[in-house]
């Protein structure tokens, strides 16, 4: 579920439809602006840029407190574009209270976090999100955890899988979930 935060009215009818088994929920585009793929980082200050990153971060919190998704998609998603396509490399521990805060809502509702793997792929380097960040949400309680390869054709599905898995290991994680009729069912790790 992208964008949720943009209409929850439309997002809740869509992810109540009772023949869906799992919803990611994810945000790739800021309210009235366009996705950050598409975004020329270049155009932007440093300053700009980390306004941007603060506002993904509060409508990422403003997701979570909405919680009606099973697990948070790819979180820190707008790096892969700053970073492989604008080669601007940002540190993001500034929001890191924020985040917090959003893994604290994640885990109190039940919700998991996906450890996406299409960074790896895709010239980042690491998961989104990266370890660190992985680690915090089980400090804060979280106790799902998703592996996704974020694939757009066949030959990716389930690419860098293993790499996610030793990321859920490191963080301190036993099991990895899959969901069936928007339950979580785990796998042992």
């Amino acid at each position: 579920m992208g964008q949720a935060t943009h209409n929850f009215e439309i997002a809740e009818k869509i992810v109540s439809d009772p023949r869906l088994d799992f919803v990611l929920g994810s945000m790739h585009q800021l309210p009235k602006t366009e996705d950050f793929c598409f975004i020329d980082y270049n155009e932007y200050t440093l300053d700009g840029i980390y306004g941007l990153a603060q506002r993904y971060f509060e409508e990422i919190h403003k997701l979570c407190k909405w919680g009606q998704f099973d697990v948070l998609a790819h979180l820190t998603y707008f790096m892969r574009y700053l970073k492989c396509k604008a080669k601007i490399d940002i540190d993001i521990s500034r929001f890191d209270d924020i985040i917090a805060e959003s893994f604290r809502l994640l885990a109190g509702n039940g919700k998991g976090l996906e450890i996406n793997t299409s960074g790896i792929r895709q010239g980042f380097g690491d998961t989104f999100p990266d370890l660190k960040y992985v680690k915090l949400f089980r400090e804060m309680g979280g106790e799902i955890i998703s592996i996704g390869s974020d694939s757009h054709t066949v030959g990716d599905i389930g690419a860098n899988a293993a790499d996610g898995i030793e990321t859920a290991r490191a963080a301190g994680f036993t099991r990895i979930a899959y969901y069936i009729n928007r339950k979580p069912n785990f796998i042992e790790l």
